[in-house]
């Protein structure tokens, strides 16, 4: 995926918040200036998970055009940035189970649950792209529920982009 991630170790400006739509669901995106320190899913009250938002896409996904570069405060414990850091190599629409990344880095599947549950780059950073070996396992710590749609529909609409390109 071409985007450059340069991680930031601290920024001290005053925060603003971005909202963008996906042809998924809406996206909360906190900046402080130029460096982006969280990602998060947009629920106003009024929405339904099930309406379609296809109002204003992402220009960098589901996958970029053009190599882009994004800043990033860095976050999370050494193990979490490991497995943050696998997850950027899972290709777009395809999936890899809990236990399978966390062979990958020698780590348990219980370990890599709980990192993608505390992924501070929703979308960006694809935790979503993580399944359990019987079905669809958690996201952002949700088993049930609007985010398990929202990881459903993600899985769904990067695999029929992956055939529209074939």
């Amino acid at each position: 995926m071409p985007i450059n991630i340069t991680w930031v170790d601290s920024c001290d400006d005053e925060e603003e918040v971005e909202r963008l739509h996906t042809p998924v669901y809406s996206l909360k995106i906190h900046r402080r200036q130029d460096v982006i320190t969280n990602i998060e899913w947009d629920f106003p009250q009024d929405v339904d998970i099930t309406e379609n938002n296809d109002k204003h896409t992402l220009d960098f996904w589901p996958e970029p055009k053009q190599t882009i570069n994004l800043k990033l405060l860095k976050q999370g414990t050494t193990h979490q940035n490991k497995v943050w850091a696998e997850l950027l190599k899972i290709p777009l629409g395809s999936t890899l189970t809990y236990s399978g990344l966390a062979k990958k880095i020698g780590s348990t599947a219980r370990a890599v649950g709980n990192a993608c549950r505390t992924n501070p780059y929703t979308l960006l950073i694809p935790c979503h792209r993580v399944v359990s070996v019987n079905g669809m396992g958690g996201y952002s710590g949700h088993r049930h529920g609007e985010y398990i749609k929202i990881k459903e529909r993600l899985l769904t609409y990067e695999a029929d982009v992956v055939k529209l390109e074939k």
